[in-house]
Order: structure tokens, then C-alpha cells, then sequence
């Protein structure tokens, strides 16, 4: 989360809203003024409309492109109004209490310094007006009296509702990170717990192969069970280890025909069909991450296909993208997202481990991973990976 000030909600809402109606009031009043001149009801002169104009474009152009705001557009807010009322035409007793609206609204969204600019601001023209109409009896005075504490009190109640929004987000900020930390350890236990689950099947059955041998049982049937929880024990450690290390900064150039061969070669046990397209392309990464994640994902689509996979892999522009489909039942539209997550899967015999260590490697290297439906039936993975100058 950013800067209390510039990230929260509310200002941003603030700023958005008094914008629209800066845009709302100049333009209103331009197109007022515009009207009853254009029916002789009212002589405007066409300095007048020229400074009316130019606030309300902009005005029009602050909406449209200005997203943080800045003391200076306040301080534009004041000279424009300012200059409405100096032109004689407009009320001063009226229209000089809109200076009230850029000094609150400054206070609030940019804090107390740009506020008292904007109040500094204000007062001057005040006084500038005192001094220019002072002969015109003691009501100029009083009037300009009453206005200026108006701006004072706005100065000051804009701060004190700053201050409170502040309050306000930091509280909620407070919250968020709280709520943060409860995810994360929710997320830890379930992990946790997954962890234990995924150990625990293993280790029974060693266990209870153990202890028919102990009895004098022993067989090749006993042994086979051993050997083949203790290796599935084995590749569930690795596939945690492999899915909490950092990616290696070591980056190695890889030939991709050559990679795509090697991983196929050692998943021909799964006797399917396959075809492989691939550009002769090099890359430069993290080796053991790449290949870790094109052989979990080309792994996937053989556990799951029921006689074909194919795999294309080509080299557009600055981007690498790689293409795994199958024929197989494929993945149904609200386990597309669950798939990624650890422990989760549909094989039996899985880790739930392998699409994870894909998804985060991939994000590690800011590529993306869509699942689609394959036109053979199945699914289809699309990984599409940034690749760097040289490679």
C-alpha cells in the first residue's frame, strides 16, 4: 500500500468530485453569461468572457488529464474567481465566497501547507479589494472583514477534517495489514497441513510394509511398495524446496529443441503420442526453473491425455511462447485458477505441487499462463515468457 496521503480513497474521490464541479461551475457560468449577453439583458464585456472562457477549458483539461493534484490549480481557482469579481460584473459580497472552496479543498487533499497557501492566497485579493475600494464607505470594510474570517474558518476546518481522514486511513491501514497477516497464516497452515497430509500416505505405507517384513513377510511386492512411497516422498521434499527457493540469478543459455527432446525423453513411460514444433531458438535464464517448469507442464498434459499431446513452441517478437495441449478430459472453467495453487490436484498420485512451481516461476520472469480448451478436446496451456536482447 502507498503514502497514506496520496493512496487513499477518499482524497482521491474528493479530488475526482471537486474537479467535476470546478468544470461544472465555470462552464455553467460561462454559458450563463454567454446567453444573457447574446439577449442584451446584460453588458459583458469581452474581457470578461475571455477569462470565463479560458477557466472553463481549463478546467475541462484538469478533469480530463490531471490525476494528482497540485497547490497551483487551487491558487488558479482563486485568481480566476478573483477576476470575475475585480471585472465589476459579478457581486463581491456573492461571488468572492466561492474563495472558500479552493482553500478547504486544498487543505484536505494536499494538507495543511498547500492550504494556507491557497488561504494566504485568498486574503491577498481580499485586501487587494479593501485597498481598491476602500473609499465606497464602511460596509467594504465589514464586508471584506467577514470574508476573510470565512476563509479562516475554512482554513482551519479543513484541517481538522484532514487530520481525522488521516486518522481514518491510517486505522484502515492498520486493518488491511492485519488482514494481510491472517491470510498469510491461514495460507501457511493450510500449506502446513496439505504438507502433512501429502507426507503422511507415504509414510504409512512404508510403515506398514516395514512392519509385515519385520514379521517375516517380506517379498518383492513389500519392497516395491517401500521403494515406490519412498521415492514419491522424495519428489514431494524437492517439489517444496524447488516451490519456496528463490529463482537463481544465474542465467544460462538454453537451446530449446534440444530441452524439449530431453524432456520427452524421459516421459516416453507414459507411452502417448506426441508432436513437437519448435523454432531453433536460444534463451538465456534460469536453467533449473525452466526446465522444471516445461517438463511439469508437458507432464501434466501426459498424465491426463488420453492418447496425444502436442507442444508448440515459437518466438514472437520479444516474446517466447510455448503451447501444451492434450486429448484429454481437460479442466473444468472454475478449477482453471484452483490448479495453480499448492497441493491441489486431481491426480492421486500427485504432489499438487507441479503446476505451482510453473506459476511461480513464470511470474518470477513477468510472463503470463492462460488454461484454454484445446481443439483435440483436452486442455491447452499457453505460456508466454519476455525474452531479454540477447536472448
Amino acid at each position: 500500500m502507498k503514502e497514506i496521503e496520496n493512496s487513499n480513497l477518499f482524497p482521491d474521490k474528493l479530488y475526482l468530485m471537486y474537479r467535476v464541479g470546478r468544470l461544472a461551475f465555470s462552464s455553467g457560468t460561462f454559458f450563463l453569461f454567454l446567453s444573457l449577453s447574446s439577449i442584451n439583458k446584460l453588458y459583458v464585456t469581452q474581457n470578461f468572457m475571455f477569462i470565463l472562457g479560458i477557466y472553463a477549458a481549463a478546467s475541462a483539461i484538469l478533469l480530463i488529464f490531471s490525476k494528482n493534484p497540485h497547490t497551483l490549480e487551487f491558487l488558479l481557482d482563486e485568481a480566476a474567481i478573483f477576476s470575475l469579481v475585480a471585472s465589476n460584473i459579478l457581486s463581491y459580497n456573492f461571488f468572492s465566497i466561492f474563495l472558500i472552496f479552493p482553500i478547504f479543498f486544498s487543505t484536505i487533499i494536499l494538507g495543511d501547507t498547500s492550504g494556507a497557501a491557497a488561504l494566504l492566497f485568498g486574503l491577498s485579493f481580499h485586501i487587494i479589494y479593501f485597498i481598491q475600494k476602500h473609499n465606497e464607505g464602511i460596509a467594504t470594510g465589514v464586508q471584506t472583514i467577514l470574508n476573510s474570517t470565512a476563509l479562516i474558518a475554512m482554513f482551519f476546518a479543513g484541517a481538522k477534517l484532514g487530520k481525522k481522514l488521516k486518522i481514518q486511513a491510517s486505522y484502515i491501514k492498520e486493518l488491511e495489514k492485519e488482514k494481510e497477516r491472517t491470510e498469510f497464516y491461514k495460507r501457511l497452515y493450510e500449506i502446513s497441513a496439505n504438507m502433512a497430509h501429502e507426507i503422511k500416505n507415504p509414510l504409512a505405507s512404508i510403515k506398514g510394509a516395514l512392519e509385515l517384513i519385520k514379521e517375516g513377510r517380506q517379498n518383492e511386492r513389500l519392497l516395491e511398495i517401500i521403494f515406490r512411497e519412498t521415492d514419491r516422498l522424495d519428489r514431494i521434499v524437492k517439489d517444496f524446496l524447488h516451490l519456496s527457493r528463490p529463482s537463481s540469478p544465474i542465467k544460462t543459455e538454453i537451446f530449446l529443441p534440444e530441452a524439449f527432446k530431453e524432456i520427452l525423453q524421459s516421459l516416453q513411460h507414459f507411452g502417448k503420442n506426441y508432436k513437437l514444433e519448435t523454432e531453433p531458438i536460444k534463451i538465456k535464464t534460469d536453467a533449473r526453473g525452466f526446465y522444471s517448469t516445461i517438463e511439469n507442464i508437458v507432464r501434466n498434459a501426459f498424465q491426463w491425455a488420453d492418447s496425444k499431446v502436442e507442444i508448440h513452441c515459437r518466438k514472437k517478437n520479444h516474446t517466447l511462447e510455448i503451447i501444451v495441449e492434450d486429448d484429454g478430459p481437460g479442466i473444468k472453467e472454475e478449477e482453471k485458477e484452483k490448479i495453480f495453487e499448492p497441493f491441489y490436484s486431481k491426480n492421486p498420485n500427485g504432489s499438487g505441487l507441479g503446476l505451482s512451481i510453473v506459476n511461480k516461476f513464470i511470474l518470477e520472469n513477468r510472463g503470463t499462463i492462460k488454461v484454454e480448451k484445446s481443439k483435440l478436446g483436452g486442455a491447452k496451456f499457453v505460456v508466454k515468457l519476455p525474452l531479454s536482447e540477447e536472448g
